[in-house]
């Protein structure tokens, strides 16, 4: 797993948890359950790094976090023998693991570095490229020609035509040659040619009697009639003709430049044609990263939400190990809790459900939306039955990877009440998300979240206080929480409704 400077650091990985007494212990027992079911797709896959820094969490969860809680030494004897177990199977598995993870790390760490360099060496000469393009731009096309300053010599070309044309058009769209040769300077020919005489059937004829009388210029409201050359001046008109197509070069040219900086150019034509057209099915689209605008909550004026995004992946599949992994959610589920909470909605209430699904090739996919029992307000929601969930949970081998509730009279934000309630599924899964529903909010109707990780969490852990109430703002001067643009809306993703109500 890679951290944010992009090589792997497992330090950084499995940092310890601390223990929260207003959390019951049982909740540990489960993130330990967890963090051994995501060990077990890990070592299944063969994803020996992965499966190194989930043993490391597990034995420093059972070593240091569980024994600290309040309600540890009243615990059944049988948990605690269950657990020690499982721990002295990590650290054996850890000593195993330990030269073949050190190896593989190694090796992604030099091939990260060589990469690294690679792109700088690659960014280094582009940079030099188009500097040395934007001098030959400036500098005039005569400093080209190179002068020994005897009068016996003569002025010699360092560079080929050819060749200042393509230093100056780097980013530009190459003209054709005929266009070029017909506006240049130097004549159609360029260097290479020779100077030639005007023509001698060309007569230029001067009037023999000058007339000294003023001009009068006809009046700007008054139409001006332009003539028309006829068909017997047949030289006029191939000059006209000729005036003309150079001039609609150059319109195509500028066209073409212009085209190709602001906009693509188009590539389909409109000519008529009676064949018929062959109907080619496309495949289903691929998830789509979802993008959430960003949304300052009215009641909360010192959080400001940014970007919790992933890094882009190696070409190991390995990504930042401070960032969650991957969350993948269908696109029909928010419209689908939309319609089996609008009795609640319709009466101000509010209503929640629990996000659950499955783990696979380092992707989290909602693959269930349990709806629990119940109790609502227009500003609160609250489960009544937890246990009934966890069985739904364990039962289907599912993860908890958040909840998504509703707020029938609000703005798409999460309150202080949201930020606890979401602060225990977060510690349960690193990548558990909160989706916030406003059907009644005009600038964004849904939105998104995770808290700041450790800024938010932080927070919200040393927090005794109830109810709605204002929180402090975290010791680093980030947000309390962040709105999620690493969670992706799959079409092609299934999830089952279970409601317990």
């Amino acid at each position: 797993m890679m951290p944010s400077s992009g090589k792997i650091n497992i330090a950084a990985t499995a940092q310890r948890l601390d223990v929260d007494n207003r959390i019951p212990l049982r909740y540990y027992y489960r993130i330990a359950d967890n963090i051994l079911k995501q060990a077990d797709i890990f070592r299944a896959e063969k994803n020996i790094i992965d499966l190194y820094v989930m043993l490391l969490r597990f034995s420093g969860l059972v070593s240091e976090t569980v024994p600290s809680h309040r309600d540890y030494r009243a615990s059944l004897q049988s948990q605690k023998i269950y657990l020690k177990k499982k721990l002295l199977n990590a650290l054996n598995e850890l000593e195993e693991l330990k030269p073949a993870v050190m190896q593989k790390i190694n090796e992604l760490n030099r091939r990260y570095t060589y990469q690294s360099n690679s792109l700088q060496r690659s960014a280094v000469k582009n940079q030099s490229l188009t500097y040395l393009g934007m001098a030959k731009a400036v500098r005039p096309a005569a400093q080209e020609l190179n002068y020994n300053g005897s009068r016996t010599q003569k002025f010699s070309c360092s560079k080929p035509m050819e060749e200042q044309f393509r230093r100056m058009s780097l980013n530009l769209l190459r003209p054709k040659e005929e266009t070029l040769s017909k506006h240049s300077i130097l004549g159609p020919n360029g260097l290479y040619g020779q100077w030639q005489p005007p023509k001698t059937n060309i007569q230029v004829q001067y009037p023999s009697n000058i007339d000294l009388t003023p001009i009068e210029f006809p009046s700007l409201q008054q139409p001006i009639e332009n003539k028309l050359p006829g068909k017997s001046d047949h030289s006029n008109s191939e000059t006209e003709a000729s005036s003309t197509e150079s001039t609609v070069t150059i319109g195509n040219f500028e066209n073409s430049q212009k085209c190709h900086v602001d906009e693509p150019c188009p590539m389909i034509s409109f000519e008529e044609s009676e064949t018929i057209p062959n109907i080619t099915r496309q495949p289903s689209p691929p998830p789509v990263l979802l993008q959430v605008q960003d949304l300052v909550p009215a009641i909360s004026p010192q959080v400001t939400e940014g970007d919790c995004r992933i890094d882009n992946p190696s070409t190991d599949g390995l990504v930042t190990s401070e960032s969650p992994l991957q969350l993948h959610i269908a696109t029909t589920m928010m419209e689908s809790f939309m319609k089996l909470a609008k009795s609640n909605t319709d009466r101000n209430l509010e209503t929640c459900g629990v996000l659950a699904g499955s783990l696979k090739n380092r992707k989290f996919y909602v693959t269930a939306l349990i709806i629990p029992k119940q109790e609502s307000t227009s500003d609160s929601c609250q489960t009544t039955n937890e246990e009934e969930i966890f069985d739904v949970q364990d039962k289907k081998s599912l993860f908890p990877l958040g909840w998504i509730h509703t707020h029938p009279t609000q703005s798409c934000f999460m309150s202080s009440i949201d930020l606890h309630t979401h602060y225990s599924y977060q510690i349960m899964l690193p990548e558990s998300v909160a989706i916030v529903m406003a059907p009644r909010d005009s600038s964004r109707k849904h939105g998104i979240f995770r808290l700041t990780t450790p800024g938010g969490m932080s927070v919200i852990r040393q927090c005794q206080k109830r109810g709605f109430h204002p929180h402090v703002e975290p010791p680093d001067g980030g947000p309390l929480y962040n709105t999620c643009t690493d969670v992706y809306m799959n079409p092609n993703l299934n999830f089952d409704v279970i409601d317990l109500r």
